[in-house]
C-alpha cells in the first residue's frame, strides 16, 4: 500500500503537488504500486523516453533533499518493471521519499548529477517545464 506524501515544494522549480502525470505516455513511475525489498524499493512499472535514472531523495522538513540523492538505479528507454533502487541507509516504511527520473546526458552512463554537478543527467521535464517527481512513502503492515 501506498499513500502519496503531501509536499509542496518552491526549490529548483519542482512541482510536487497533483502528482498524477498527464502525459504518462513517455514518463512515469509506479510509486502507488513500490514495495521494499530487502531495503531497496522495488517499483513495479517504469516508463522513460530516453536512457536514463529513477532516482530517490530524501525529505527534511516536508522538502526533497536536492541536488543530493540517496539513491538510483539505470533504466533504459521504453517501459521496465520491477525496477529495484538500492537507497542509503535503506528504504524505510512510512519515510517521504521523493522519485525522480533523469536522464542520461553526458553519455558515460554514470550518474552524475548531484551538487556542484548539475548540468548532466538532468531531470526529466514535464509538459510544464517542472521535474518529474512523485512524493511517496511505503506504508507499513506488508
Amino acid at each position: 500500500m501506498m499513500k502519496r506524501a503531501g509536499l509542496a515544494v518552491g526549490l529548483v522549480a519542482i512541482t510536487l503537488a497533483g502528482t498524477t502525470p498527464s502525459f504518462a505516455d513517455h514518463l512515469n513511475i509506479d510509486v502507488d504500486g513500490a514495495m521494499i525489498e530487502d531495503g531497496a524499493f522495488v517499483f513495479p512499472a517504469v516508463k522513460i523516453d530516453q536512457d536514463g535514472y529513477v532516482v530517490i531523495h530524501a525529505v527534511e522538513d516536508g522538502q526533497p533533499v536536492l541536488p543530493t540523492s540517496i539513491g538510483h538505479t539505470a533504466v533504459p528507454a521504453g517501459d521496465s518493471e520491477n525496477v529495484v533502487v538500492e537507497v542509503e541507509g535503506g528504504a524505510m516504511e512510512g519515510t517521504e521519499y521523493v522519485a525522480m527520473i533523469h536522464y542520461e546526458t553526458n553519455d558515460n552512463d554514470t550518474y552524475d548529477f548531484g551538487e556542484g554537478n548539475t548540468d548532466v543527467d538532468t531531470p526529466g521535464m514535464r509538459p510544464d517545464n517542472t521535474a518529474y517527481a512523485l512524493p511517496f512513502s511505503v506504508a507499513g503492515g506488508m
